[in-house]
């Protein structure tokens, strides 16, 4: 028997398991480093639209609005702004639903809804927690308790969104690996000037 190429066998075969198990781990955090990616720039795609729409709650070109709020939910805000600063003033609403996301595998993906005037914008990119907070004093640790009723829409000084987003896989190292599913997550409290006490 020749030990010398039975050795050499064996260092290859070592070598090519280490060989593969890299490639396999530099695969896993590409997946892992893209997939973060694309929940970060979905994130990023709606609170864009956020952050345009809930400072101008109440918004009408040189007025105030005299009705401000239709409905105050913690998973639903509706109200009314001239939100595109032309013509009349529309109903704004966001409502995060119970209804699952399309062609999506995480249980959690539910449709997130922008609605103008009836005019429906269903969001599908993986939102898995939508919680509106709303305060009655600046800089408050305490959220006034919801669904808050007409008769105290006055109350409220500033709007906090919660908001985490998931991919709509796994992500698994191995077969024997239960998996995770990538998660961004997103909080602003915003101060619209028409909410302000003194207006």
């Amino acid at each position: 028997m020749n030990y010398g190429i039975l050795i050499s066998y064996i260092v290859a075969g070592f070598l090519m398991i280490t060989i593969l198990t890299i490639t396999y781990n530099v695969t896993y955090s590409n997946q892992e480093v893209t997939t973060t990616l694309t929940k970060s720039n979905h994130t990023q795609a709606v609170k864009d639209i956020i952050m345009h729409d809930i400072p101008k709650i109440g918004y009408q070109k040189k007025s105030v609005l005299s009705t401000i709020f239709s409905k105050a939910d913690s998973n639903e805000i509706s109200f009314y702004s001239n939100i595109d600063d032309q013509g009349s003033v529309e109903l704004v609403t966001w409502k995060y639903t119970n209804t699952p996301a399309p062609g999506s595998k995480n249980p959690n993906d539910r449709i997130l809804e922008r609605s103008v005037n009836g005019d429906v914008t269903e969001i599908t990119n993986g939102v898995t927690h939508f919680k509106i907070n709303y305060y009655d004093t600046y800089g408050s640790d305490t959220p006034l308790p919801t669904p808050i009723s007409g008769s105290n829409y006055d109350d409220i000084v500033q709007i906090e969104v919660e908001m985490e987003l998931q991919s709509e896989y796994e992500l698994s190292y191995d077969i024997n690996d239960p998996g995770d599913y990538v998660s961004t997550s997103w909080r602003k409290r915003f101060s619209p000037v028409n909410l302000r006490p003194n207006n």
